[in-house]
């Protein structure tokens, strides 16, 4: 990939993560239609985008996650007695982890890996997706609750809905956000706990990257990478306020529809 090119995408990844319209949606079309890259390809390097955003989340996240380091020695004891909020959240970072991982990396493998669409099938399945994504955030926006603690069943059903965001137009934070309202929590619980479960799911997945498909990071992928780090460090803030208090669901069925009408031209 072309060093600018690189740079593009990791702006646009830096930008794009902490709101709700699926940043490998919007990469991936970049990618395949301004850029010529085939499907499989963009989507493993949207996976690679990650990389930044991941690492400016653990800087905005330090202080939950210092928290959380600190009372996992203590966590055997606690979930045997009486839970404390941070044994929750372990426990529901554990679960969300595990079942992302189980049902991400067969889709991707055996999915993504395998299956190869022209350049119009895959902007027609983004476009599908981001409506779908749409469509859920706008029906979830109706059950706003008052929860702030997370249990076993929110970690199995969070996490099963971001490995689906393995699929391009899919948004990870939608899905899993959509989900949590769903299950009472408010709108701000909702979206810290999201993006907390994102940091050990895309260290798996960065993981798993690197090992099974045996990727040498080459200096396009460190120039995206450090661009999609560094404009992710200086936004995540004032984006996450505004993923907090606005509805994307129309942004991203526009955007679909959009998509699905460049077909036609």
């Amino acid at each position: 990939m072309e060093l600018l090119e690189a740079l593009i995408v990791g702006v646009i990844q830096g930008i794009t993560e902490w709101l709700p319209i699926s940043s490998e949606g919007v990469i991936s079309l970049v990618l395949i239609n301004f850029f010529s890259k085939p499907f499989s390809e963009a989507v493993t390097f949207s996976l690679w985008l990650h990389t930044g955003t991941l690492l400016a989340a653990t800087l905005y996240f330090k202080s939950d996650l210092i928290r959380l380091i600190s009372s996992a020695g203590n966590y055997l004891n606690d979930i045997r007695g009486a839970p404390t909020e941070e044994s929750r959240l372990i426990s529901f970072l554990i679960v969300s982890t595990f079942f992302t991982g189980i049902l991400g990396l067969p889709i991707f493998i055996f999915g993504i890996e395998k299956v190869e669409f022209s350049s119009n099938y895959a902007t027609a399945l983004i476009g599908v997706l981001l409506i779908i994504t749409g469509l859920i955030q706008k029906f979830s926006r109706d059950f706003l609750g008052h929860r702030i603690n997370a249990t076993i069943g929110d970690g199995i059903l969070a996490g099963s809905l971001q490995a689906l965001a393995i699929f391009p137009g899919l948004s990870r934070s939608g899905l899993t956000i959509s989900a949590l309202l769903l299950r009472g929590f408010n709108a701000k619980t909702a979206l810290r706990l999201s993006f907390l479960m994102s940091i050990p799911a895309v260290l798996m997945a960065e993981a798993a990257l690197l090992i099974l498909k045996k990727t040498v990071v080459d200096i396009s992928m460190l120039v995206a990478m450090v661009a999609s780090f560094t404009f992710g460090y200086f936004t995540i803030h004032t984006f996450m306020k505004v993923a907090e208090k606005i509805n994307f669901s129309s942004f991203c069925i526009g955007l679909g529809f959009l998509t699905l009408a460049s077909l036609m031209l």
